[in-house]
């Protein structure tokens, strides 16, 4: 018998955020465990996003939405050192592997050995991965572009408001917390869960193709990306 209820609507964010947080968990800690190749961590990070995005709409529904001042071709928040978890440098790597021409591979190897102010995946102001870009790069957020270009992308500084905060505030927490979570089950499995540099990690994926499989293993192939990352951009 089929059941025509419609779904239940989410109590509120937190409820709603507590419930997706779970399930990321639980996935991670189990698809983790038994991954065997690089093409079960694509799988794992893919899925993650996933359920970020989800989360990011859900909140849309449920909180205020204050308009932001982020908008396409803005890419202040792109000149900085990104910080991500081993698992999304390995997808970001991939994913330039699977779409960017033989030319913009080229761009990106330059950019990777020689060293770059700026995310090396970020191509005529827009990012060329957005659809696989890490976890952090969905946090951040804007309500006045001056303050942004002054490197305060979004109310880092304040802890949790509440039911009333903002969507793009709920997603920042969730986020954060989340990534806490990853790097904690990856600890528990001996792994070396950073976070690593985002632009040093990818050399070290890009120099090495069998780097995700090796850190899979628990081999500390990422230690040096915070030291390289520190001494190319000073």
């Amino acid at each position: 018998m089929s059941d025509d209820r419609a779904p239940s609507r989410p109590a509120s964010p937190l409820a709603h955020m507590r419930d997706r947080m779970a399930e990321a968990d639980a996935a991670f800690r189990a698809g983790l465990g038994t991954a065997a190749t690089e093409a079960d961590i694509l799988r794992l990070a893919r899925n993650l996003l996933a359920l970020c995005d989800e989360v990011a709409e859900t909140l849309r529904r449920l909180g205020p939405v204050k308009a932001l001042a982020c908008r396409a071709g803005c890419d202040t928040c792109c000149h900085s050192l990104i910080q991500v978890n081993p698992v999304f440098a390995i997808l970001a790597m991939a994913e330039a592997r699977r779409t960017f021409s033989a030319d913009q591979f080229e761009i990106l190897r330059n950019r990777l050995v020689s060293g770059s102010s700026f995310c090396p995946f970020l191509f005529d102001g827009a990012c060329a991965i957005y659809q696989s870009r890490p976890m952090v790069c969905r946090g951040y957020y804007s309500f006045d572009l001056a303050l942004c270009r002054q490197g305060d992308y979004c109310e880092k500084d304040l802890g949790y408001q509440g039911d009333g905060a903002h969507a793009a505030h709920q997603l920042m927490i969730f986020l954060f917390a989340l990534e806490k979570r990853l790097e904690s089950i990856e600890e528990s499995l001996d792994l070396d869960s950073g976070p690593v540099f985002l632009h040093a990690a990818a050399r070290v994926l890009l120099e090495g193709p069998d780097a995700a499989r090796r850190w899979r293993t628990g081999e500390r192939v990422f230690p040096g990306a915070l030291l390289d990352a520190a001494r190319d951009n000073p």
